[in-house]
């Protein structure tokens, strides 16, 4: 009897501690394995934010590219609508009696939306018995080839000598002076003598001249060199380089005068 109730006890302890073996077991393998679904949980929950970062980062910068782009894209079709659109040349001539420099001409061609405006100022000073300055200012406007107005401004020692005006009205030009004097052009205008110094008149039988009001005979006279012979007597000579006029010798109620260009 008391050897049945020692194997007993002994079973009861053995069985007890197993099941404590067993328990502890069972704890140690869940904690490991709740450490291993903690651990494979915080490195995805890493790499799912690292990425989501990374996306973000790379649609920013997608739309920085494409914003810089844009903006590449828009100001080169403005540059080449503007270049198209409007096209500017300029020329600058020395003015010279004999070897001495007495002024400057400048000379502009703009041409913008079919419309071509020609800008001329001129100052020359120089000594003829008494002192004499010489100003002009010339605007020409063409559409297309035709011309629509012309405006040439003189003065003598800062009194007005010239002041000519012809307008393109839709059927004829109306011509005025600075005597109110009033003349028509029936016919259209092509070229005047604005347009010789970026253009060499060749094959070319006359031109308008914006002082004379009238158009004048052009005349080949040497190579790629042509002459105005002037109502008042006086000649213009034009000679070319390259279809850009590089010399003008005129004859003037002063002197003849060489202009250079620069």
């Amino acid at each position: 009897m008391e050897g049945r109730i020692a194997l007993t006890f002994i079973n009861s302890r053995c069985s007890t501690r197993f099941n404590f073996t067993i328990l502890i077991g069972v704890f140690h393998h869940s904690v490991v394995l709740l450490s291993i679904v903690f651990s494979l949980y915080l490195y995805f929950k890493k790499i799912s934010i690292f990425t989501l970062h990374d996306l973000y980062r790379m649609r920013i910068a997608q739309k920085l590219r494409q914003q810089i782009l844009l903006k590449s894209c828009t100001l080169a079709l403005l540059f080449m609508l503007y270049h198209h659109a409007s096209c500017a040349e300029s020329l600058s001539y020395t003015v010279l009696k004999g070897n001495d420099k007495i002024g400057k001409i400048n000379i502009s061609r703009t041409t913008k939306n079919n419309i071509t405006e020609y800008f001329f100022e001129s100052n020359v000073k120089l000594w003829f018995i008494v002192s004499v300055e010489v100003y002009d200012r010339m605007k020409v406007t063409f559409q297309g080839n035709q011309m629509l107005q012309s405006h040439l401004y003189r003065t003598l020692n800062g009194k007005v000598k010239v002041n000519n005006v012809a307008t393109w009205n839709g059927t004829h030009y109306d011509l005025n002076n600075k005597d109110e004097e009033k003349s028509t052009i029936k016919h259209l205008i092509h070229l005047t003598t604005a347009n010789l110094y970026f253009f060499e008149p060749k094959n070319v039988n006359a031109i308008f001249s914006e002082k004379f009001e009238k158009m004048i005979p052009v005349k080949a006279t040497g190579a790629r060199k042509y002459t105005l012979e002037l109502p008042n007597g006086n000649k213009t000579s034009y000679s070319y380089e390259n279809g850009i006029c590089s010399l003008v010798e005129a004859d003037t109620d002063w002197a003849t005068l060489k202009f250079v260009r620069n």
